[in-house]
């Protein structure tokens, strides 16, 4: 009985052995060393990866062109004409300076100061652009008058207030995103006062913004 259980393991070890053997492992093991290779590339690029699909839908969303080798997506694109009407809208008159006076008291309100921004394209991970903020006085105005501004962007930016004192670059801030928000500044006058102003930093013209690099430099 013990001799033929020890034929039966040697007769099945044998047939294990010629398995083997006959198993194409010459053309199997450049392909399972392949497979390997790039499901490790894929795997320590995923966070690029998820960035780059991030920024790439960011991008469709907002309207901005994509090129991927013959293929491209053409961005939005409004047409400039002559005349500022078509056939969705029509033209009225503020036959009794409603309108002109609201636009009077907003540039008093704010003595001039006026709250503006810029984009760049941004050259970090996971970030669509780069945005510069920061103030500029209306024609026959100046921000003499102005001491600081409190910037305020919400929740994403740790609900902090951004104080700048910077005159001489109007009180500039500068930030990073990866998708439009609204931006509150409080503009703080010499005298004491202040104003609170309001300006959604939208990404409409990211299509033709310019590439800043490390240095902040475009």
């Amino acid at each position: 009985m013990r001799h033929y259980k020890k034929q039966y393991e040697m007769k099945d070890s044998t047939n294990i052995s010629g398995h083997l053997s006959s198993f194409p492992w010459a053309s199997f093991f450049p392909d399972l060393l392949w497979i390997i290779f790039w499901l490790t590339i894929i795997f320590l690029s995923k966070d690029f990866i998820k960035s780059a699909i991030t920024t790439l839908l960011y991008r469709l969303k907002h309207g901005a062109g994509v090129k991927i080798g013959s293929f491209e997506l053409q961005g939005l694109k409004v047409t400039a004409g002559k005349e500022m009407q078509n056939n969705h809208f029509k033209t009225t008159y503020d036959k009794d300076g409603l309108r002109e006076k609201e636009r009077a008291k907003f540039y008093a309100e704010q003595r001039g100061a006026m709250l503006v921004h810029r984009l760049y394209k941004s050259p970090k991970d996971g970030q669509l652009y780069e945005i510069l903020i920061y103030i500029i006085p209306k024609k026959n105005a100046n921000l003499i008058q102005v001491t600081s501004v409190d910037y305020y962007f919400g929740k994403f930016w740790g609900t902090k207030i951004f104080t700048s004192m910077d005159r001489s670059n109007g009180f500039g801030i500068s930030t990073s995103a990866y998708g439009p928000f609204l931006c509150t500044a409080k503009i703080n006058f010499n005298d004491g006062g202040n104003e609170t102003v309001y300006r959604f930093i939208d990404f409409e013209m990211g299509d033709v913004a310019p590439i800043i690099n490390v240095d902040g430099k475009e």
